[in-house]
């Protein structure tokens, strides 16, 4: 089994690689039920410093975290979704 700082070095050289930079075009047919999963699971594993998601984070700017919670933002409202998640944070929260 490899170590935290084996894999946390593997994967700092991965995201380096050439092309990693690189801006792709993803177009994505999604339930609403779908994205309100995928923008949760977004949201939860940037909460986590364990397993790889952890691992990954800690070797990527911060930026990328910004941009991943952002990410999670525009789907929920590109689904008319934002104001029931607030209302599911809220609830989630009493």
């Amino acid at each position: 089994m490899k170590t935290k700082k084996e894999i946390t070095g593997m994967l700092s050289i991965l995201v380096s690689v050439p092309g990693m930079e690189d801006t792709v075009k993803i177009s994505l047919n999604l339930q609403r039920k779908q994205v309100m999963l995928l923008s949760n699971v977004i949201r939860e594993g940037m909460k986590t410093d364990q397993g790889m998601v952890g691992d990954l984070l800690a070797v990527l700017p911060s930026e990328c975290y910004n941009e991943l919670i952002k990410l999670s933002e525009e789907l929920d409202a590109k689904a008319g979704l934002t104001e029931l998640q607030h209302k599911v944070k809220q609830f989630s929260e009493q």
